[in-house]
């Protein structure tokens, strides 16, 4: 049998204008055309459909009006046989990102070889899915419902193969904090660090240098190296080497039982970072309470690691920057120059790779030398400093919807076993579980379930994390228990708000503490929105009696066009009420983009001071080599408190070296354009764009991760660029590569001017060419023409050996130019005899 392929297109055309229905849909056949479901189909389309034809699949979702969302699957020939419209072969050809059918479905659409259609040209697969022939556009589609559908997963082992980074190279990204307090005594505190990561790369092999400076300027100053390693993750397999501290130890996998110091060692597995691990929060959620505008800031071991600025009510701190493991923070709400509260809570991160169902288990060997450092227990015993071997093996993987890791390891005669898995138990629920048991007789125990109502209606989260720790491991005990919840009461009605509430109970370190927060918004419109928020904390401590102190505030927030909100309420601290306003502005270019103040006043007598007036000011900046935020607050005491972040990175590569002020990852490409006098460029990485500005720009990107690079003229500039070579470019990076993008680019400028011989006659209907292209002059001698400012000639040829040329002076110009008379030097008159030149580009 023939099945026409190229034939097709043809006979459409062809025979499309002669396919009419019937009113009488009943098979019928005459001798020079056949009929079908009461359409006619003339004879030689009878016998291209006798012959057999080849039509695209497309798979539709029963119930959508249009086909326009239809997805092409695959090809299906059919064929005419006893007057009947026969399925001969599908093919399917399903492609990325396109939705997939299940396997009973795929294996019945397989089956169908010979199987005719029905009467409406429909062939019935299951209750879930049918193919329908449109025979007069003669397209077939499989519609389906959502249960003939399959979950379309991504690839867990995806090899992005080598390395685009030939060359030596470095990147360096930076996190700066300082914080002052200075009193009204004029006592004066300050705290900073800098942490820096440092990688030198070559191809598929780096170094990775981190550490912190603690407390710079001061007499306090300490310096900490937390890795120092070399590295080498390709083709599916990971070898690593050198130094890590304890805290970044959790790169292996689940780790919580490790003594805090220093290990010296090698790691090799499959466990490839081409799978990564999202574990930049913690999985135990840092809840802090601001009964007004204020700042937080978390210490561990006395050393402050982050300060983070929030407004009044209920916030989760950002802990991505903080360090990997599990161990204690002390979070300080500062709210008016006072601290208001202080609360010690667990941060659980966990860096480990999880692999999905169907991926191969991944695994890891690693060992070598621990350094521990000296610890002091609960019981008031002391261990001393100590080394001593170190082994271990993780793995991690998937079944179904399951993911796991796990990890055994030994070191000081002890043994440790720890699990993680995380387990989706239906569409609204979610199980995360960590267990670790050593053979000293410790224990702990870590997990949080988490339920969502359909349409977001309600949320609610329940933790508990108990240890229990024995003689040797080197690990504070714990026992805290928390819940929280959070009710959209706007599903039943509009008008109720939302509320939301959670509790912790922390046995260990005897506290406990309930918050709630209910908002409402009362208005939304064109003049913008207006919202109210109210919100209580009580907070019980009882290591030195029991102190309860209790919070509460209630504000409206009236939110404005263009970025900016205004708010204002009554704030209840400390035995005293506060009236706060609080204004807020953002901004979508220069180096300010948001600038925000506050204004507190005490309208009560209680506050025990004589100050009654309160303030502060915010911004966070963007500049082309640091970003960050600027913080300045003064309480009704004389505290005046100053804080200031910043952020960027450097990539270098031989004698190019260029700053960001992102600091995104650990790769990046500097762009080479040349562009002067404040021209720009855009960037489009990946589907997101970044202004490219200057001779030199650098854009920090992630490593283990294939790029498409492509360079375009940016929509605000008033310059043209002609990017005629180096426009687009696939880059594949790892850790330290530096990739040097330097595209040929051409500034044009579109010249309008008169052309005039030197005796200032006309060149009129004349064709004058320069570097790049060529024009002819109208009636007047005007032109219009683009130009390379880097060749600013243009000539005009009247013989086949003379001409003569004009340089114009557009070094200045920038988009359009009118230039005026041009004076072509070399031809003293022009007359309409002369020649009207000939093709020519210099």
């Amino acid at each position: 049998m023939c099945i026409l392929h190229n034939r097709f297109p043809k006979l459409i055309n062809t025979f499309g204008a002669v396919l009419f229905t019937l009113s009488n849909s009943t098979f019928a056949v005459t001798s020079d055309i056949s009929q079908i479901g009461g359409i006619i189909i003339p004879k030689a389309f009878d016998n291209a459909l006798r012959d057999g034809m080849t039509i695209p699949l497309f798979l539709h979702l029963d119930g959508v009006q249009g086909n326009q969302d239809d997805q092409r699957i695959g090809t299906v020939s059919i064929l005419l046989a006893n007057n009947m419209i026969k399925v001969h072969q599908i093919t399917l050809e399903e492609k990325d990102n396109n939705a997939s059918v299940n396997e009973q479905t795929r294996q019945e659409l397989s089956a169908l070889t010979q199987t005719p259609f029905d009467q409406n040209f429909v062939i019935q697969l299951n209750q879930n899915a049918k193919l329908y022939l449109n025979f007069q556009q003669l397209t077939l589609q499989l519609i389906v419902n959502q249960k003939a559908l399959a979950t379309q997963l991504l690839s867990r082992n995806d090899d992005i193969g080598k390395s685009s980074g030939e060359s030596l190279s470095h990147t360096v990204s930076y996190n700066l904090g300082v914080y002052n307090n200075r009193m009204r005594n004029g006592e004066n505190n300050t705290s900073s660090y800098l942490s820096m990561n440092n990688v030198t790369a070559l191809r598929e092999h780096h170094i990775a240098i981190d550490g912190t400076l603690y407390g710079i300027g001061t007499n306090r100053q300490q310096k900490e190296i937390y890795k120092a390693m070399y590295e080498r993750d390709f083709a599916g397999y990971r070898l690593a080497g050198g130094m890590l501290d304890s805290w970044n130890m959790q790169s292996l996998g689940p780790i919580t039982a490790i003594a805090s110091g220093k290990t010296y060692g090698i790691s090799w597995g499959n466990n490839a970072n081409s799978t990564v691990f999202d574990s930049s929060h913690s999985t135990l959620p840092v809840i802090v309470f601001l009964p007004a505008a204020g700042e937080v800031h978390l210490y561990r071991d006395g050393k402050l690691l982050s300060v983070q600025n929030f407004d009044m009510g209920s916030h989760e701190v950002d802990t991505r920057g903080l360090p990997y493991g599990i161990y204690d923070i002390s979070a300080e709400v500062i709210v008016n120059g006072q601290t208001v509260s202080k609360t010690i809570q667990r941060v659980n991160k966990v860096f480990a790779h999880s692999r999905g169902a169907g991926m191969p288990v991944g695994w890891q060997i690693w060992g070598g030398s621990m350094h521990m450092n000296t610890w002091s227990a609960e019981n008031g015993k002391k261990m001393q400093a100590k080394t001593t071997p170190l082994l271990g093996l993780s793995a991690s993987g998937g079944f179904k919807s399951l993911s796991w890791m796990a990890t055994g390891y030994s070191y000081n005669a002890l043994t440790v076993g720890e699990t993680q898995f995380s387990w989706p138990i239906a569409n609204y629920i979610t199980l995360s579980m960590q267990n670790m048991v050593t053979t000293d007789r410790s224990w702990s125990s870590t997990s949080s379930l988490s339920l969502s109502l359909p349409r977001g209606f309600s949320s609610v989260w329940f933790s508990q994390d108990k240890a229990v720790i024995g003689n040797k491991l080197r690990r504070h005990g714990s026992d805290s228990q928390a819940i929280g919840a959070s009710l959209n009461m706007n599903a039943l009605w509009s008008l109720l708000g939302t509320v939301s509430g959670s509790y912790n109970d922390d046995r260990r370190n005897k506290s406990r503490y309930f918050t709630t927060d209910y908002t409402q918004s009362l208005y939304n419109g064109q003049y913008g929105s207006l919202g109210v928020r109210a919100g209580i904390q009580r907070y019980e401590s009882g290591y030195y009696g029991s102190r309860i102190r209790t919070e509460k505030y209630i504000g409206l927030d009236f939110t404005l066009p263009l970025g900016g909100w205004l708010r204002t309420g009554l704030t209840n601290q400390n035995g005293y009420t506060l009236a706060n306003l609080s204004a807020q502005k953002q901004f979508q270019d220069g180096v300010i983009r948001t600038f925000g103040a506050n204004l507190s006043r005490a309208i009560s007598d209680k506050s025990g001071d004589d100050k009654t007036l309160s303030g502060g000011a915010w911004t966070q900046y963007e500049t082309r080599y640091s970003s960050g935020t600027l913080n300045i607050n003064s309480g009704i005491d004389g505290y005046i408190n100053t804080n200031l972040t910043a952020s960027g990175s450097i990539g270098l590569l031989g004698k190019h070296i260029a700053a960001s002020g992102n600091s995104e990852g650990n790769a990046g490409v500097i762009f080479r354009t040349d562009v002067g006098d404040g021209g720009k460029l855009t960037a489009r990485v990946n589907g997101r764009t970044f202004q490219l500005s200057g001779k030199q720009s650098y854009i920090p990107l992630e490593p283990y991760n294939r790029y498409e690079v492509e360079i375009n003229n940016n929509k605000d500039s008033l310059d043209s660029y002609d990017i005629v070579g180096g426009r687009k470019t696939a880059l594949t990076l790892y850790p330290g590569n530096v990739i040097l993008i330097q595209p040929s680019i051409k500034q044009m400028v579109t010249v309008f001017g008169r052309m005039r011989a030197e005796d200032g006659t006309l060149l009129t209907h004349t064709q004058i060419n320069n570097h790049i292209g060529k024009t002819t002059t109208d009636s007047n001698g005007e032109f219009v023409i683009d130009i390379d400012k880097n060749y600013p000639d243009i000539d005009f040829f009247y013989s086949e050996d003379k001409s003569c040329e004009a340089s114009l002076d557009i070094q200045e110009a920038r988009g359009a130019v009118w230039v005026g008379d041009v004076i072509c030097q070399g031809l003293k008159t022009y007359t309409s005899t002369l020649s009207t030149g000939s093709d020519h580009e210099g």
